[in-house]
């Protein structure tokens, strides 16, 4: 079964702009090592990636696995719940792999939502959940947490 190495930002923003006039977007790097029976397999995977806004303690994150149709759900540890703020699915193979290894990076547009109020300075916490979902089993990983200042405008 393959397994999920490392999770990180190529960049870490320093802002990130609340506002439906402009594009926010990260770049998740997902670095995932094959078992070498998944190379004489071909095993295909349904790779998951969720950003989320933590408010408080971070949220427990359940995965309910369904191949190319899963969803994740949450656990609060506090009052507030986290806010999931984008979402990306696709395919990758086993034998696209170099050494048993494949480095995926993935573009995310962050959707924070449109505020009118003035513009205004918060410090966030923000999280990727990272799930791989082959054929006949699960792996799943998490980033560090991350924090970047909103801006309002």
């Amino acid at each position: 079964m393959a397994k999920i190495s490392k999770v990180h930002l190529k960049e870490i923003p320093e802002f990130v702009n609340v506002s439906e006039n402009n594009t926010n977007t990260i770049t998740v790097i997902t670095e995932i090592i094959f078992h070498p029976l998944d190379i004489k397999l071909q095993m295909e995977y349904q790779l998951y990636l969720f950003v989320y806004d933590i408010h408080g303690k971070e949220d427990i994150p359940i995965l309910i696995a369904n191949w190319d149709d899963s969803k994740i759900r949450r656990i609060s540890k506090e009052l507030g719940r986290d806010d999931f703020i984008s979402k990306e699915s696709f395919l990758i193979k086993s034998n696209d792999s170099k050494n048993n290894k494949l480095v995926i990076e993935k573009q995310m547009k962050l959707e924070l939502g449109k505020i009118t109020e003035s513009t205004s300075v918060f410090t966030r916490n923000f999280e990727v959940f990272v799930s791989l979902i082959p054929v006949i089993h699960r792996a799943s990983s998490r980033s560090e947490i991350f924090e970047s200042k909103l801006v309002f405008k």
